[in-house]
């Protein structure tokens, strides 16, 4: 009998137990192929739920079945629009789901159509992860889901597919997770790994975020390098970490740590010799490039907690000189209206905004659910800025990408003038205090290359035989002569309104090498010079480039000029005359007729220095130097004039693993045929600046050699060529 009262024991167990082991509920996943049960609101998501990926956009993957809601079905990021789900009852205690897409949008649970609930992707990307909601206190509510996107251009779209109610989370992360700790220094370091995700972390104190959020790519094992957080301000108190998830396996609470400073290996192994780069961190675009009180302003696009893109932020150095730099405090931060994209600045000399005489003005974009033109003053010189309260002071209902205002002062109708980059055109406003701008007119429909968006334009008078034309800079990713990114010009007239491009073989190049992009000129430079300098990389693999705690630096500056190279105008780049005062001691090398191959000693010790030859083709069809290192490491620089064109392989140049398209083929430049060339080679750590025939034509590329090239190979072919007057200057 007790073996019957036993197994009768069990089989009751078995059905409690059973009961209480509630079934998933599906809500919705979108297997059906239409969007039955949803009310559609706008044009983003399409007519019909998606198979995967829509027209240009990346891979989708993680998604459950056939189908998925996707709001790039609507014809890309720009279309905004809601899903929102029939009445149901919440009948058990997580709501499942798989979310993805950008980070500016969301998914919202609305009870009685107020948001209860909210998820936002964690990531921007193509990967749906599996998300959950705690609803335990909601059960027996009625409910819908709100699939929203509000969000125009870059990543403005949402991915969402598999809505469950089950009693158990089915998410592999803790959201919003929370870490307490005691302010005892002035910093806590933050491990990253760049390969991860960007997570969104604030710091929090007595409940308020102190400073902007933070989107750090966290590392949850081993950490590449550490970021710092300043935190002096609550020294003696207590703060909390917010982070918008962690994995549940993570280790990152154990790895933060707390220090009165931040150290880490600034001399690095590709960390440039004599060109600017950030302290730490990734940087792009040069920004707010200004001269005042005797000093080069040189703001730039700047993630203080990371190397690879993100957190955009003005960083600032100065310098006297254009060749020693020092770094200054992050100027720009985030704010409600959004990260700070690039923009410029001027000296508001006559006081037309109100700010003050002299008064430091730059005009930038602020980055949110939509791009808009800001302005901020510095009465200091450029060490604290004030943003205007009556910010933004230009918007475009029409253009999602409309950004990177360029501003200068038109004397002959004294206002400024704004260049603007409006998706694949320039626009020009104007204005007489900075604050309130109109639209004069836009410029490059049917003109140049379109290849890409639309960047970082400068309109520049320049002087040619006493008359003044004008050049305007335009750089475009992707599209360039090279692949990725690069700049164009137009040469023209303004009139303070419209820009007239001359009839010239568009598109013409700056710089025919991967490595030049976004580039721009000083206001009120010394003298009236036109001195540029640009990002050198490439968007093709800017994330990937195998440096550490930084990455990035800046060509050197560079002065543009006007000239004509026996068919039309042309704008020349050279180095600014501050790079010849940097020369320290000179070696020449012999001259040198080859026909066939030959190698020479370089007479330099490390990566920094400038090489200066001129070279006589003679009979040669095609002839070439080449850098070379005793690891049989090299860069070639192939002049060949049966096919017109200057070519430089890096393909053997050190490390080229880290992308693919870094170096696939080799980098073309359109090449006369003359009877000498002049050559100017600047070198550096990871660089070479080469310039041909005072700057008619010029070729930036980054290389990452495992040592210093310590020869210099020549070549020809098809006849003799001979290298003269061959000098190597190192640098200082």
């Amino acid at each position: 009998m007790r073996t019957g009262y036993y197994i009768m024991y069990v089989c009751l167990l078995a059905v409690i137990l059973s009961g209480c082991r509630r079934g998933d509920i599906t809500i919705a996943d979108f297997e059906g192929g239409t969007y039955e049960g949803w009310a559609v609101e706008g044009e983003a998501f399409g007519a019909a739920p998606s198979h995967g990926a829509e027209g240009v956009q990346n891979e989708v993957t993680g998604f459950d079945g056939r189908y998925l809601a996707n709001s790039f079905a609507g014809g890309g990021d720009d279309p905004t629009g809601t899903l929102t789900s029939d009445e149901f009852s919440i009948r058990r205690r997580h709501i499942n789901f798989l979310l993805g897409g950008g980070t500016g949008c969301r998914a919202e649970l609305l009870v009685d159509g107020v948001p209860v609930r909210t998820a936002r992707p964690h990531t921007d990307g193509e990967a749906l992860v599996m998300r959950s909601w705690d609803v335990t206190e909601l059960e027996g509510s009625r409910a819908r889901i709100r699939i929203v996107d509000d969000r125009r251009g870059g990543w403005g779209h949402i991915l969402a597919d598999r809505f469950e109610m089950s009693d158990r989370s089915k998410s592999d992360i803790l959201a919003d997770y929370r870490l307490d700790i005691t302010v005892g220094k002035d910093l806590v370091l933050i491990p990253v790994e760049d390969s991860a995700p960007p997570v969104r972390v604030d710091i929090l104190h007595d409940g308020i975020a102190v400073g902007p959020g933070m989107d750090i790519r966290l590392a949850h094992g081993d950490a590449d390098y550490y970021v710092p957080v300043d935190v002096s301000a609550c020294k003696g108190e207590g703060v909390t970490l917010r982070f918008d998830y962690i994995p549940k396996n993570s280790s990152l609470p154990e790895k933060i740590v707390q220090a009165d400073a931040h150290d880490f290996d600034y001399s690095e192994r590709f960390r440039p010799n004599y060109h600017f780069s950030p302290r730490r961190g990734w940087m792009n675009d040069p920004n707010g490039m200004v001269y005042h009180h005797g000093e080069y302003h040189l703001f730039f696009q700047h993630n203080p907690y990371g190397s690879t893109w993100g957190n955009m932020t003005w960083g600032h150095a100065v310098s006297k000189d254009l060749r020693r730099w020092e770094y200054l405090p992050d100027a720009i931060l985030p704010d409600t209206l959004g990260t700070i994209f690039s923009g410029s600045a001027v000296v508001d000399k006559d006081n037309t905004a109100g700010f003050g005489h002299g008064a430091i003005v730059a005009v930038y974009t602020s980055e949110g659910k939509r791009q808009t033109q800001c302005i901020a003053y510095s009465l200091d010189n450029g060490r604290t800025f004030t943003k205007y309260e009556g910010n933004p002071v230009l918007s475009s209902d029409i253009y999602s990408d409309f950004r990177d205002p360029k501003v200068r002062w038109h004397e002959a109708s004294s206002r400024w003038i704004m260049s603007l980059a409006a998706g694949q055109v320039i626009g020009f406003y104007s204005s007489p205090d900075l604050k309130e701008w109109t639209l004069e007119s836009e410029f490059g429909r049917e003109i140049g290359s379109h290849g890409g968006v639309w960047e970082c334009p400068d309109l520049i008078p320049m002087d040619y035989n006493g008359k003044t034309k004008w050049v305007l800079l335009v750089s475009i990713n992707p599209g360039g002569p090279n692949g990725g990114s690069a700049t164009q010009y137009f040469i023209g007239d303004f009139d303070g309104r419209i820009f007239t491009a001359d009839d010239l073989p568009y598109p013409l190049w700056l710089d025919y090498g991967r490595d030049n992009y976004a580039g721009v000129t000083w206001s009120d430079a010394p003298g009236g010079r036109n001195i540029f300098i640009g990002w050198m990389n490439n968007w093709d693999y800017a994330n990937e480039v195998p440096t550490l705690n930084f990455r990035s630096s800046m060509t050197v500056p560079r002065e543009l000029s006007l000239i004509h190279n026996g068919s039309h105008l042309a704008v020349v780049s050279n180095p600014a005359s501050e790079l010849l005062k940097m020369r320290g001691r000179s070696t020449p090398l012999p001259d040198t007729k080859v026909s066939g191959g030959k190698r020479i000693n370089l007479a330099v010790n490390g990566s920094g220095y400038e090489m200066e030859m001129e070279i006589f083709p003679a009979g040669a069809d095609t002839f070439s130097f080449s850098l070379v290192n005793t690891k049989e490491e090299r860069i070639d620089f192939e002049f060949n004039l049966r096919e017109g064109k200057l070519l430089v392989d890096r393909s053997k140049s050190g490390d080229c693993s880290f992308s693919p398209s870094f170096a696939g083929r080799p980098i073309e430049a359109p090449l006369v045929r003359k009877d000498i060339y002049n050559v100017r080679l600047v070198v550096d750590t990871c660089s070479t600046e080469l310039f041909v025939n005072d700057g008619q034509t010029v070729t930036t590329n980054t290389v990452y050699p495992s040592e210093p090239w310590s020869e210099i190979e020549f070549t020809s072919a098809g006849g003799s060529a001979t290298f003269k007057n061959i000098l190597i200057h190192t640098l200082k």
